[in-house]
């Protein structure tokens, strides 16, 4: 191995060099490392030093990224061969470190390899029988090889349902909160747009013919919106998971026709709303008459449960829910609901409000109802509990006085943010506005620009469609996602 080290960590020069080398050079060299490396075979990658030890003990894949997944690659070859000179005890340790280090640059010229990995540290994981341990190093890596996480890869759709299965929701969320921009198209970036060239936005060095994601089916795209949206449900963000389900029933149909992930979503979408703002959320403007339709019809038994508790009692609620118990364990919505059934006295308390300023915790008493019972709670002390707890939470903007009095005095202004909490908050929001100026700005030069989009532009001008009424919900694109004018606007938008 001693001879081979030359070979294997020429490239990058490290310490760097004073002169930092152009796009144009670090491309030439990685692309003859990588030439140079693959030229090995494996059983030369897996020789070790004179001293003793194996490639992935002494390179850091930080620094040489090539040479040390080659290696990783070579290795789990050889294992899955059932080769037993070769050891892989440390073989989980080995790949999950280069998840998390890799060299962001250096990886782009990788994307098979990378994904290979992820792969095997996920097919690890579950023969392991612990999936959850591998919800964080793929997340992690999906941010390493994309920062803006504005591509939508296959890899995402194994993210969210390794999160999904393990529970695991937590470790998932970095990536999750990023939003899509972008899908994976066949073509190539032109010559011009180098893989090293760090500016360039992920649609450049992330096509499907690049190894790394192959292109996504159109449910595919659905489901990684529902699931997303399932994940937020269970870390209770119930803004984002509102966001994330609306996206997939918005999302474009052809002829107005719906499909059964999209109802599934509306279904949910309905519930979140009930514990987000406390009643029926307006259908989003870009929503079909058609689609509207199907919804309104096939989830009557949801919406009826929305319009009972918004001007419903919590004994008619209960009645609905205890009757169509059936229904929710079939959409296994049941979770959900229960939740609804909690929330509904919990919205009450908040509805008081907009009629009082002050209110003993008697008066709460016995001006609320649980829907989990349909009657009042057993004693003040437990609505005491529950008023309690809703100020801890931050659901009920209130103070309550101390005891014997036990008045609860609301308040119109949520409670105040502390100074550093204020400049996190304004920061995390800068950082994000600038992000997606950029993507903005990247975007709208793609659809002036690009050929392919002035093509579908002309093409639906000349089918005597308005572009401008429609947008992107006009496109005719079939159930499986392989219309011609979803091949061609694809193409334009996201490539």
């Amino acid at each position: 191995m001693d001879d081979l080290l030359p070979k294997l960590l020429f490239f990058p020069q490290h310490p760097p060099p004073t002169t930092p080398l152009t796009d144009t050079q670090y491309d030439e060299g990685i692309r003859a490392q990588i030439t140079a490396v693959k030229s090995l075979s494996d059983s030369k990658l897996l020789l070790h030093t004179s001293s003793g030890e194996s490639v992935l003990d002494f390179i850091n894949p930080a620094i040489n990224t090539v040479p040390y997944a080659f290696t990783l690659l070579a290795t789990i070859n050889v294992l899955q061969k059932g080769s037993k000179n070769v050891k892989g005890e440390n073989l989980w340790d080995n790949m999950t470190g280069f998840l998390a280090n890799f060299d962001p640059r250096q990886i782009r010229y990788l994307g098979s390899e990378l994904s290979t990995i992820i792969e095997t540290v996920v097919e690890f994981a579950h023969r392991s029988g612990q999936s959850s341990a591998a919800v964080a190093p793929v997340s992690g890596a999906l941010l390493r090889y994309d920062p803006t996480g504005g591509m939508l890869t296959s890899k995402h759709l194994v993210l969210v349902k390794l999160a999904l299965s393990s529970r695991q929701w937590a470790d998932a969320i970095p990536t999750l909160d990023n939003p899509i921009l972008y899908f994976p198209t066949p073509q190539k970036p032109p010559k011009s747009k180098l893989l090293c060239n760090m500016a360039n936005p992920p649609n450049a060095y992330i096509t499907s013919d690049g190894g790394f994601s192959r292109k996504l089916k159109y449910h595919e795209i659905l489901e990684y919106f529902l699931y997303r949206g399932m994940i937020y449900i269970g870390t209770r963000n119930w803004k984002k998971a509102q966001q994330s389900l609306e996206d997939v029933f918005t999302f474009p149909t052809k002829e107005g026709a719906v499909s059964k992930i999209q109802i599934d979503a509306y279904k949910k979408w309905i519930l979140v709303g009930l514990l987000l703002e406390g009643k029926t959320l307006g259908l989003p403007k870009v929503t079909g008459s058609g689609p509207a339709k199907a919804f309104h019809i096939i989830a009557k038994p949801y919406e009826a449960v929305a319009q009972l508790f918004e001007t419903g009692t919590a004994a008619r609620l209960k009645a609905e829910v205890d009757t169509g118990n059936v229904v929710w364990q079939h959409d296994c919505n049941m979770g959900l609901i229960l939740l609804v059934l909690a929330a509904y006295q919990k919205n009450q308390i908040r509805n008081l409000a907009s009629i009082y300023t002050k209110m003993s915790i008697q008066e709460v008493h016995t001006s609320t109802t649980s829907a989990e019972t349909g009657a009042r709670l057993p004693n003040v002390q437990a609505t005491e509990t529950l008023v309690r707890s809703m100020i801890a939470d931050g659901s009920l903007r209130a103070t309550l006085s101390a005891p014997p009095s036990l008045v609860l005095s609301f308040s119109l202004v949520g409670q105040a943010l502390s100074e550093p909490q204020f400049q996190r908050e304004l920061a995390a929001s800068t950082t994000q506005i600038k992000a997606l100026t950029d993507e903005v700005k990247h975007t709208d030069h793609m659809l002036t620009h690009e050929k392919d989009y002035i093509k579908w532009l002309q093409k639906q001008k000349s089918n005597g469609k308005n572009v401008v009424d429609q947008g992107v919900s006009g496109m005719d694109m079939d159930m499986d996602g392989n219309g011609d004018d979803e091949e061609d606007l694809m193409a334009g938008a996201y490539r």
